[in-house]
């Protein structure tokens, strides 16, 4: 498995370590320079993409193929990539840390308030990515890719139109989800059964993608 690991890590590297740079310098200046607070929790997005990325290259260097001649399982390739997005994310984390603390210093913005809105991003990136490894190993990573931005960007856009059209008003919650989110224990909900759930999905989709990989032949 650290093989595994170490193989896609320096691929990656290689690859886009240059890009990679200039992405973590412009967000950063952005945020700090432009009070552009925000761009604080791209990172988790951005970081998830390049291990995306990492399926393409091993598509285009037939790695599955060569891989089936080593003594590794299916279960453990399809874990390195679930592994290495966990990886990728705990270090987005940290950096975004830093620069919400950078921010409180400079700017006078909440401290808890930047790092609760990190810690959920953060959670709701490992569920989005979970559910792209599984797209992506089914149908390939560019058609997964677009499949999972379009239902994004569908439920969000309908979302904002039923708000502009105050539509949302006559939707009630279940009164269970309003104390969890929107009552006195919403801090609970947030921080304890928004992330435990998320934590769920990214684990299902890790046993269905290594499912779908098990029964490929190569």
């Amino acid at each position: 498995m650290i093989g595994l690991l170490k193989k896609d890590f320096f691929i990656l590297w290689h690859a886009y370590h240059k890009n990679l740079a200039l992405v973590l310098v412009l967000y950063s200046v952005m945020a700090l320079a432009m009070d552009l607070t925000f761009m604080v929790f791209f990172f988790a997005w951005i970081s998830g993409f390049y291990i995306l990325s990492g399926l393409t290259i091993d598509n285009y260097s037939k790695w599955d193929l060569y891989a089936a001649s080593l003594p590794v399982s299916k279960r453990q390739i399809v874990g390195a990539k679930f592994i290495l997005i966990t990886l990728a994310l705990l270090i987005s984390f940290v950096i975004g840390t830093l620069l919400c603390g950078l921010l409180t210093l400079l700017k006078g913005t909440p401290f808890l308030e930047n790092l609760l809105g990190l810690f959920a991003v953060s959670f709701v990136c490992l569920a989005y990515f979970g559910v792209s490894l599984v797209l992506s190993y089914k149908y390939g990573v560019e058609k997964a890719r677009t499949a999972v931005l379009l239902a994004a960007a569908a439920v969000f856009g309908c979302l904002f139109a039923l708000g502009k059209l105050d539509l949302l008003q006559s939707f009630a919650l279940p009164p269970l989800l309003q104390t969890l989110f929107l009552g006195d224990l919403a801090i609970w909900g947030w921080a304890v059964v928004m992330p435990v759930c998320c934590i769920l999905v990214y684990l299902l989709c890790w046993a269905i993608a290594t499912r779908i990989y098990s029964r490929k032949e190569f």
